[in-house]
């Protein structure tokens, strides 16, 4: 018998998320139950985040975790990219599926996609549960914060991933603040700040963790004094959070400070130059958009991740939840979130977000204000809860005929709107009549529930329907259908240029270099194909790499860009080797110089591009190097028979002893074996690596092994072992009541806090 009750209530407790998952699946029926739509056509997802995930997935395939890209401006470490998500265990997942031909499958990319958005959506759902909200109102909950909004409107995973954490970030700090196992509680909220980051970009996450630190900050003073207990489990929480985020945070802070960065200003910039606030300007939400929190198409061409939209009836239920559960102290700090966040969002139309851009940390690096649409989302999805939780209930009568009055004469006005611009031929998007259609049957379902005409739990679920209704007339409406050509412009280039990359691989199957026309060739090729590239669409590239002068002939030369890919050459020195079916040629350098070569001359304090000096013979240094054998390189040999991603190896024999040279980035991490033996790397020409080795035979190998990546993994691992221990013992997310007039006659709405 109690085998049979544990499992009865097991089944009890999977029933709101089981509906939930289903909801999403289905939402999504272009993606998943057809194939007819994709989600990847745009010039991010095509050119840069699809090349990445494809390298990555082909790296775990063969049996290799993936640390260094050599594919993009001769190589640059993916953990400090953040960017392409290496640090997420999720993205693991999406890698390891099975591979169509060795490329990753549209449907496995498609239902990421989905899961990711379902997973918003069920810790959303628990957010709702834990504070008191009905199953039928939670599952809401999870319906508008993954539909709409900032999960919804943001294809990018980097982007999206860390928010689908986000409401368990303040399920367990607002549990803390209740007493509930508050140690517990305040190292799981953290936990789940700093798994968040592991997600990739820093942006979204960044406003998050204020949001919770200002949280923290308001907990520890509210009483007029400070809190010291509160104070305490706000610095554990942190801590925490610090902790979990290291597998990403630590290797990012490494790159940035050795990197430039492309933020929107004309020139690249160093980690300790600030991003000018005109960027932030131009990527900000702007103030029409606010109309696009419950009005198709206003946002829809904002900044991915500015466009706030939840619809007119969630956001009718947001504000009777807000003022009719105004008592309870939670509702006005989920209020005060959503508030903060949207005005955040608007830049420089908001004093707040000028504020914070001149005064915290990193807030400058955040270059897009209008991802603060995800802490208005954070908000406004539980106080949905909270307002069609309340609707049934006796005291809500009077607010509940002013909201269906409002929406009512909100109906009525739009679809007059609508008629005069159909009219006079000046209707843009359609799609205002929804908000209409909307609005009015929002109208006839709060004056049923008045009425006693429908069950509340009837009216709960018709209020699902008529969301869901709104949501799905943008998010997913404008899928491009892929059999129509104008709408796909970004991905078929990525199926065009194969026979180039073969060609290539063919004659050098070591590590041979190419540069290539990106007006003709718009995405990251060298990462879709796996081509050394030297050109890439990225956010950033190695400062010392940068400053080598990459563009000019003799830097060619010297990096070994064998190579160009175009209809034209470069320059009068290439000679046509291949022509492509598409049309492109492939053009060969007979100058480039070879990969590896050895050296037994130096000179300190000489820049590459000084005519005088051999490159091939001399090499030059900023710091004294051991002393080098006098005989030439024509006595040595020098071969590098295998040249992976994070591996090289290496066969030399000298004549004496000699550096040699390998023309890949000098970047920490990369360890030197000579037969075994550590050896150090040297600074050579500015920006690549040389090691000295002394006369005979030697194997030559480097690996990279960055201390960053090493000891981040390990600080997430401690946390997650923390958090587990946190987390046994946990009370139940789902024990809550089942309608939403149990919930109102437990007192939760509008009893005292």
């Amino acid at each position: 018998m109690l085998y049979h009750g544990t499992l009865q209530l097991k089944r009890h407790q999977l029933l709101g998320p089981t509906i939930l998952l289903a909801i999403v699946i289905l939402f999504y029926w272009k993606l998943v139950l057809t194939r007819q739509y994709t989600w990847l056509e745009t010039p991010d997802m095509a050119n840069l985040i699809l090349p990445w995930f494809q390298f990555q997935a082909g790296e775990w395939h063969h049996h290799r975790f993936p640390l260094w890209d050599p594919n993009s401006w001769f190589g640059q470490p993916l953990f400090g990219q953040a960017q392409p998500g290496s640090a997420y265990p999720l993205n693991w997942l999406l890698f390891l599926s099975p591979l169509k031909n060795g490329w990753l499958r549209e449907s496995a990319l498609n239902w990421y996609y989905v899961l990711m958005r379902a997973l918003a959506a069920l810790t959303a759902y628990a957010f709702a549960r834990d504070l008191g909200r009905s199953r039928i109102a939670s599952i809401l909950a999870g319906c508008v914060y993954a539909l709409g909004g900032y999960v919804a409107f943001t294809p990018a995973p980097q982007m999206v991933n860390g928010a689908v954490w986000t409401p368990l970030v303040f399920l367990y700090l607002f549990r803390a603040e209740r007493g509930e196992r508050p140690w517990a509680s305040a190292l799981l909220s953290g936990f789940f700040l700093g798994f968040g980051w592991l997600a990739g970009h820093h942006q979204m996450n960044l406003f998050v963790s204020i949001a919770a630190a200002g949280m923290w900050v308001w907990l520890c003073v509210r009483d007029h004094k400070i809190n010291w207990q509160m104070a305490k489990l706000a610095m554990g929480s942190l801590l925490m959070a610090a902790l979990a985020s290291g597998f990403q945070t630590l290797p990012t802070f490494e790159y940035g400070r050795l990197a430039v960065r492309w933020s929107g200003s004309p020139e690249p910039l160093h980690f300790n130059e600030t991003v000018p606030y005109s960027i932030h300007e131009e990527y900000a939400l702007k103030p029409m958009g606010l109309l696009g929190i419950f009005i198709p198409g206003i946002a829809q061409g904002s900044m991915p991740g500015s466009n706030p939209y939840v619809g007119v009836v969630a956001f009718t239920l947001a504000l009777l939840g807000t003022i009719l559960a105004w008592r309870e102290r939670q509702v006005r700090w989920l209020a005060a979130l959503s508030l903060g966040g949207i005005l955040f969002s608007l830049g420089p139309n908001s004093l707040l977000h000028g504020v914070l851009y001149a005064l915290v940390p990193l807030v400058e690096k955040a270059r897009v204000p209008g991802a603060g649409t995800v802490v208005f989302a954070l908000g406004i999805a539980p106080l949905v809860a909270f307002g069609i939780d309340a609707l049934p209930h006796p005291s809500s009568v009077l607010w509940s005929r002013r909201a269906g009055s409002t929406l009512a004469l909100l109906a009525g006005l739009l679809a007059s709107l609508c008629l005069v611009l159909s009219i006079t031929k000046t209707l843009g998007d359609e799609r205002i009549m929804i908000t209409a259609l909307a609005a009015a049957l929002g109208a006839g379902i709060f004056a049923a529930l008045r009425s006693g005409a429908i069950s509340a739990s009837a009216g709960s679920i018709a209020v699902i329907c008529l969301v869901l209704f709104e949501l799905a007339n943008v998010n997913g409406y404008q899928f491009p259908n892929r059999a129509d050509p104008a709408a796909n412009r970004f991905l078929p280039p990525l199926s065009q240029h194969s026979d180039l990359a073969d060609y290539i691989r063919i004659h050098d199957p070591v590590a041979a270099r190419v540069a290539y026309d990106d007006t003709l060739i718009p995405y990251n090729i060298g990462d879709w194909y796996g081509i050394e590239a030297v050109n890439a669409y990225t956010a950033g590239v190695l400062s010392n790499i940068w400053a080598m002068d990459v563009f000019s002939n003799r830097s060619r030369d010297f990096f070994g860009v064998k190579y160009y890919l175009g209809k034209t050459p470069q320059s009068a020195d290439l000679k046509e080797v291949f022509t492509g079916k598409g049309g492109l040629k492939v053009f060969e350098n007979p100058a480039a110089y070879p990969r590896v070569w050895s050296v037994h001359q130096s000179l300190l304090n000489r820049k590459l591009d000084d005519p005088a000096i051999d490159p091939r013979r001399t090499v030059l240094l900023t710091e004294p190097a051991p002393d080098l054998g006098q005989c030439g390189p024509e006595a040595d040999d020098i071969q590098m028979p295998e040249h992976l991603p994070s591996y090289v190896r290496i066969d030399a024999h000298m004549g004496c002893r000699g550096m040699v040279i390998l023309t890949d980035p000098y970047f920490p991490g990369w360890r030197a074996y000579v037969d075994g033996k550590r050896t150090p790397i040297l600074d050579a020409y500015g920006g690549v690596r040389g090691v000295v080795i002394e006369a005979g035979d030697h194997l030559v190998e480097m690996r990279y092994r960055p201390w960053s990546v090493l000891l981040g993994g390990l600080m997430t691992f401690a946390a997650a072992c923390v958090a587990l221990a946190s987390f046994k013992g946990a009370r139940n997310l789902d024990r809550r009541p089942d309608t939403p007039l149990e919930s109102s006659s437990k007192g939760r709405l509008g009893g005292t806090s």
